[in-house]
């Protein structure tokens, strides 16, 4: 697994890592490299060392005043090539405006798996975990400024999106920083962790909080363990029965599909829900050139 990782990392720094093979025949190839991307090295405040997978849109040499929403994602290390993938089909589709994309990541070398567990818990079971309020002020507080100014990130576009602990993150930073995303996506969140801490963090939200202003998107696969899978249904319906003022939420279940098979259908679909307000009028790209063909 560890070695797929930096693959994957190396893709988006634009050196591809392939099995060995001759010198001569090495030379006859490029790489294939992620268009608009950048690995940005940030040490947090608390002396921790990060980085960000920024993905910037086909427009914005283009565009030096303009801003863009911002969809910052979780496990960049595992998910990027796939939201850059998702991204161009949405654009083409016309489903979502242009938007930036930053990925959460760690330097090449890091056990990811070690890390991310201590930054997306949100309480602690060992010393290696609970430490999602700071990471979730490192990102509020650090990140987002940067990302505002010196890439041009919309405040009023941000959205939070991610996987399994990643998804548990996602949910649980609507209740500790209500109103700063606008949108979350959860696929797969790892919700019956720590005997149920989401389902309780959100029962001590109600007993003082009527609205929960976000669009919000969770998603699980049909196939998934049943002792992972059912913690999710419950916090699903516990949710949908809050009916929290400002919170527009959709409930999905992706059949067949497994733990990690699902991201791919669950972020197009949760893209597609959190950026509905903001979808370009129009029509999709196929129609346009269908359009064209036929006049």
């Amino acid at each position: 697994m560890g070695k797929r990782l930096l693959v994957v990392l190396a893709a988006v720094s634009g050196i591809w890592l392939a099995p060995a093979a001759p010198a001569a025949a090495q030379a006859e190839f490029k790489p294939f490299v992620l268009n608009n991307t950048r690995i940005v090295p940030l040490q947090s405040k608390a002396g921790r060392k990060y980085e960000l997978v920024v993905v910037l849109p086909a427009s914005y040499a283009a565009n030096p005043g303009k801003t863009y929403p911002v969809l910052y994602y979780l496990d960049a290390y595992w998910d990027t090539p796939l939201l850059v993938s998702t991204y161009g089909n949405l654009i083409y589709d016309n489903r979502a405006p242009e938007f930036i994309m930053v990925g959460l990541s760690y330097p090449a070398g890091t056990d990811y798996d070690v890390e991310r567990r201590k930054d997306y818990t949100i309480s602690a079971t060992d010393a290696n975990s609970g430490k999602a309020d700071a990471f979730l002020g490192f990102i509020t507080q650090e990140v987002a400024p940067l990302v505002e100014s010196r890439f041009r990130g919309d405040k009023a576009g941000r959205v939070i999106g991610g996987s399994s602990l990643g998804g548990l993150f996602a949910i649980a930073a609507a209740y500790k920083a209500p109103g700063f995303f606008a949108g979350h996506i959860a696929i797969s969140p790892a919700a019956g962790w720590d005997e149920g801490a989401l389902a309780k963090l959100d029962e001590q939200y109600a007993r003082t909080h009527k609205s929960l202003p976000a669009r919000m998107f969770i998603s699980y696969g049909g196939d998934e363990y049943a002792g992972f899978r059912e913690p999710i249904v419950t916090f699903q319906r516990q949710l949908a029965t809050r009916n929290y003022n400002g919170l527009a939420l959709r409930n999905y279940r992706m059949e067949g599909l497994d733990h990690t098979s699902v991201k791919g259908d669950g972020y197009v679909r949760g893209l597609d829900w959190v950026w509905q307000p903001r979808r370009p009028a129009g029509p999709s790209g196929l129609t346009r050139a269908m359009t064209q063909q036929a006049q």
